[in-house]
């Protein structure tokens, strides 16, 4: 990829994260703040519309309002409903024993749980998030685990077949990880059927599922099933969500924690 590609790909991944919090920007403003021309603004649009992460309309662009937008880097993502995660992280990590082996999956609400480690004592963590690694060894009060695989620099995580022969021999208490999209009638959701297959690898060396999400990723949908929401055990969440989506949650057998 060479630097132009690159810069152009930030861009683009920021202008998908601008749409997604406002909802609806034009060409003029978008070029506004990326201070580039007309034309650029209008090629990353087209780039985005047919990677369906977007939709373009007359003068500008707006969110999709039932898919999943593309992922962004988790380094613009850690930013995104901050508090929320915060709680999130709080909670899920007050479900969490001395003692226990946990895997965390990357992503930033996990990153924000692995954050609220640090008073618990003898973990056996497994991750495949750099940051997470680095976040528990700063922590310097458990074993942690790192994954083997190529690493993904925007999400700064690995990877690949390495990861998947390295879980077949692993077996956890808990598996925390956090969802692209979910919703009632599909469930969890993911980018790509390679990163649903990842995480259905995941959940399979756990005892206990919690799923860690913000509630602006409800009855939103990405490409990929991973699994329908009867195979998790326990969901934490914002107080955002609506009362309808967390008791069919709740009618679907799996434990709701909203903080």
């Amino acid at each position: 990829m060479t630097h132009m590609d690159y810069v152009s790909l930030e861009r683009q991944n920021h202008i998908v994260q601008l749409v997604s919090e406002r909802g609806r920007l034009s060409v003029p403003e978008l070029s506004e703040i990326f201070d580039v021309s007309d034309a650029t603004i209008r090629r990353d649009l087209a780039t985005l519309a047919a990677q369906n992460a977007v939709q373009r309309v007359h003068g500008g662009v707006m969110r999709l309002q039932s898919v999943a937008t593309r992922e962004t880097p988790i380094v613009v993502r850690q930013k995104s409903h901050s508090a929320e995660k915060a709680r999130i992280g709080q909670a899920a990590a007050g479900l969490i024993k001395d003692g226990e082996t946990l895997l965390i999956s990357g992503g930033s609400t996990g990153l924000a749980v692995a954050r609220h480690l640090g008073q618990h004592h003898d973990l056996t963590i497994v991750t495949d998030s750099l940051l997470v690694a680095v976040e528990l060894l700063q922590q310097e009060r458990h074993k942690v685990i790192m994954l083997g695989g190529t690493i993904d620099p925007e999400e700064q995580a690995v990877r690949g077949t390495l990861s998947r022969a390295v879980l077949a021999q692993l077996q956890v208490d808990k598996v925390i990880i956090g969802a692209k999209g979910i919703s009632v009638q599909r469930g969890l959701s993911a980018e790509t059927p390679e990163e649903a297959e990842l995480f259905r690898a995941y959940m399979a060396i756990g005892d206990h599922v919690i799923v860690v999400t913000d509630s602006s990723k409800f009855e939103q949908s990405a490409l990929a099933q991973v699994t329908p929401l009867e195979t998790i055990h326990t969901l934490v969440s914002d107080t955002s969500l609506d009362d309808e989506t967390a008791e069919h949650i709740r009618e679907r057998g799996v434990y709701l924690l909203l903080v």
